[in-house]
């Protein structure tokens, strides 16, 4: 027997991926909050600034042209930062089963069934179902993010709708 053989012992050893516990998953959510609120504070300033140029009184004409197009502009940045959002929490998220949050504290997101992450399209539904079921029901956010803390699996709501789960990396 060499050091290079493989014991049986080894061999036999589960390899089933442990799930994240809630408090690394927090963090994660933090780190991925402060990170697109930080994207968006310049698109919104600009388009702050530039309604109060535009509606102001007492201005002149210049200073309303000016205010207009800040506001457009701050509004074409913050849709463009929400798209972006959508791609690297959304879709990204689904073909690589991490986001900057979730690599940082060493989670990642799996499909149950396969144990490899869930793909795009589930990775963006994943990201716009609780957002859309919040604008209906305001506390969704705040049961389905809770949820892991009393759930067997770790699982938020939205984990048991599309089949995920966030295990460590």
């Amino acid at each position: 027997m060499t050091d290079f053989d493989v014991s049986p012992d080894y061999q036999s050893q589960d390899t089933r991926p442990v799930a994240a516990g809630w408090w690394r998953r927090a963090k994660a959510v933090v780190i991925d909050m402060l990170l697109w609120s930080a994207a968006e504070v310049l698109p919104v300033a600009l388009a702050v600034v530039g309604l109060v140029m535009a509606v102001d009184e007492a201005a002149d004409d210049g200073s309303v042209v000016v205010g207009w197009v800040l506001f457009a502009v701050g509004v074409a940045v913050f849709v463009a930062v929400v798209v972006w959002a959508g791609w690297l929490f959304g879709y990204r998220q689904g073909v690589t089963g991490t986001t900057p949050g979730k690599r940082r504290l060493g989670i990642r997101l799996i499909d149950i069934e396969t144990g490899e992450p869930p793909g795009g399209s589930r990775g963006l539904g994943r990201w716009l179902v609780p957002g859309l079921i919040n604008s209906v029901v305001n506390v969704f956010s705040l049961i389905d993010y809770l949820w892991p803390t009393w759930d067997d699996r770790n699982q938020r709501i939205t984990d048991k709708i599309f089949k995920t789960q966030v295990v460590e990396a």
